[in-house]
């Protein structure tokens, strides 16, 4: 991967006016004009310019967003509705201006936006296809030879030859990747635009991608789906409200990107509703910190409100180990403690395979298993039972301490979260055939007649 910047983004700001009524419209503009025959810092002038600005106020859907992304790199943005992320793709792929700031491109950009943008819905595919052949500043000749791999790729048959205003929304998708991807681009550009697709041709495009980033392209990715993001991905930027708020690891974007929604804080109480903590055991506590595996965490972050003191990974027969035959269950031990009252706690593991791919999370909301409250200065310990479903292979290990929101316990606030902790490596050893093939083991019954 070179070094030096494909992409550069410096003090980036974008602002919309928002008009106050449709009359300020017109009379604001003519304000401003006015203001400027006469000299600036005069009262007149001052006073034009006040009266103009009452009729409108500026919103800035970015705001001062600086950052650099190498050639060859897979970048994922990720924020909530609202944040900028198409604003800022928008700006980067040409199609808006700044307010401030400025972007610089070194390279070709194939960008997927706004569903359809591009095209024109009187035309019809193949002529949609050599009119965005020209945009990319491809001759007509250069598109003739790609044209039949473009027509493969979409797969959507005659309708190539009918008017795009006749397509759905998933084969305005698919013609669009398929022309965006055979441009050969520097940098591909796709904002969640084959979440309209069917799951067969998502596959196909995710391929796809992984074969031009292969190549040395750079990807920008924006998704609402996390998964995607680190699957992707090698690098994560989170927007919030206009703002970068961090540059790091996808998996570390993502987690910061549900700690955006604060849940409701409530009373710690310890009731019927929560039960009350039990009383941890001294000698299994003592156990749990000899064999401590926390140290060797390569990321940790959080404030700690609900923290990891110690936390180990046992075999059946309680024995510390990272080494696991195929099909059979780890304990993963953790020792919390609360450094604040925390109403509603939450934990839960990851497992991410050797590439990076999130193979299975979940956690006590998942498992409709709540927490007591738990009040400051107070320990809890738990055991999450795991049975190995998974292909040999190499594995590493997420946890996650968090307080989940009142209203949906799949959101809430993250306080502790360790990353890639292992390797925990799975084996077939036992005699016979291997119990299934792929990601992961699905319930499955055979029946014969």
């Amino acid at each position: 991967m070179s070094e030096t910047p494909i992409i550069q983004v410096e003090n980036l700001s974008k602002a919309y006016r928002i008009w106050g009524s449709p009359s300020a419209r017109l009379i604001s503009p003519v304000l401003e004009s006015a203001s400027s025959f006469f000299p600036k810092n005069s009262a007149p002038c001052r006073s034009l310019s006040r009266r103009a600005t009452r009729g409108y106020r500026d919103f800035y859907a970015l705001q001062n967003i600086s950052f650099s992304i190498k050639r060859g790199e897979a970048t994922g943005i990720i924020g909530r509705n609202g944040s900028g992320k198409s604003t800022l793709l928008q700006l980067i792929a040409g199609t808006l201006t700044p307010t401030a700031g400025r972007v610089r491109v070194n390279g070709r950009v194939s960008a997927l936006l706004e569903l359809g943008s591009g095209f024109n819905p009187d035309f019809t595919g193949r002529e949609n296809v050599y009119l965005n052949g020209s945009i990319y500043g491809l001759t007509r000749s250069e598109m003739h030879g790609l044209f039949a791999d473009i027509a493969a790729f979409a797969d959507i048959g005659d309708f190539i030859d009918q008017p795009v205003k006749t397509y759905s929304s998933g084969m305005m998708m698919r013609l669009a990747f398929a022309v965006a991807i055979s441009v050969q681009p520097d940098i591909l550009i796709v904002d969640e635009a084959l979440s309209v697709g069917d799951v067969f041709f998502t596959q196909k495009c995710f391929q796809r991608i992984r074969e031009i980033l292969h190549r040395g392209a750079t990807l920008i990715f924006v998704s609402h789906d996390m998964g995607s993001v680190q699957s992707l991905c090698q690098r994560g930027l989170l927007l919030h409200q206009g703002t970068l708020v961090h540059d790091g690891t996808p998996e570390v974007c993502v987690s910061r990107y549900f700690n955006l929604h604060q849940p409701k804080r409530g009373r710690v109480t310890n009731d019927a509703n929560h039960g009350s903590t039990p009383t941890i055991d001294p000698q299994t506590r003592s156990s749990l910190l000899e064999t401590n595996v926390l140290p060797a965490a390569k990321s940790r972050h959080g404030d700690r409100a609900l923290e990891f003191v110690a936390a180990a990974v046992l075999d059946g027969q309680g024995t510390a180990t990272w080494d696991f035959e195929m099909m059979h269950r780890a304990c993963i031990r953790v020792l919390l403690r609360a450094n604040r009252d925390v109403a509603l706690p939450s934990a839960g593991i990851q497992v991410h395979d050797r590439m990076g791919n999130l193979v299975f999370a979940a956690g006590t909301p998942q498992l409709r298993f709540p927490l007591p409250a738990i009040s400051a200065g107070t320990e809890m310990m738990l055991d999450f039972q795991l049975t190995l479903s998974i292909p040999p292979g190499v594995y590493t290990l997420s946890l996650d301490a968090a307080e989940c929101d009142e209203e949906d316990p799949n959101v809430g606030t993250f306080f502790d979260r360790v990353g890639a902790l292992g390797p925990l490596t799975v084996s077939h050893h036992s005699p016979g055939a291997m119990p299934f093939y792929g990601m992961a083991q699905l319930p499955l019954e055979i029946t014969y007649t």
